[in-house]
């Protein structure tokens, strides 16, 4: 009896403890608005830090790729830890997975950040970018600028 009840008290920690950590990730659902066309593709990076922001790709912690289906299209970023996090957006509308400038460096594809934080003069700082995951859900809405 005792044996048996040892096996039961486990399996009960056990799922205690796989309860606690799963509700200790979240996920950010981005939604973008103001894409001028459907051509291309979008590019999203999501960073957890200021190291790399906005555009080094291999800093950020996720980054993917999806079709541009309409004005409006959300992706969502699932199981991430809790913590302060910003995301780039890039409308790659040629496919060359490149932001396309002209010569003094504007961008002449669509971007945009978190919190809409577009400097005039530079690229964007990232805890003017950030915002925190802190319950199992977040929403954040970009608005592409071109």
């Amino acid at each position: 009896m005792m044996k048996k009840f040892s096996v039961i008290a486990f399996i009960v920690s056990a799922m205690l403890c796989f309860s606690f950590f799963a509700e200790n990730n979240g996920a950010i659902q981005v939604r973008i608005t103001g894409i001028e066309s459907n051509k291309g593709q979008l590019a999203l990076l999501l960073f957890k830090g200021g190291d790399g922001f906005p555009s080094d790709n291999t800093k950020a912690i996720r980054q993917v790729v999806i079709p541009v289906v309409s004005p409006v299209t959300v992706y969502t970023f699932s199981d991430l830890p809790m913590g302060t996090y910003a995301i780039t957006v890039m409308h790659d509308e040629n496919k060359n997975d490149k932001l396309d400038t002209n010569m003094f460096g504007i961008p002449e594809e669509g971007i945009g950040v978190s919190n809409n934080a577009l400097n005039m003069f530079g690229p964007p700082v990232f805890n003017e970018c950030a915002f925190n995951l802190s319950a199992a859900s977040a929403k954040v809405d970009i608005q592409l600028d071109y």
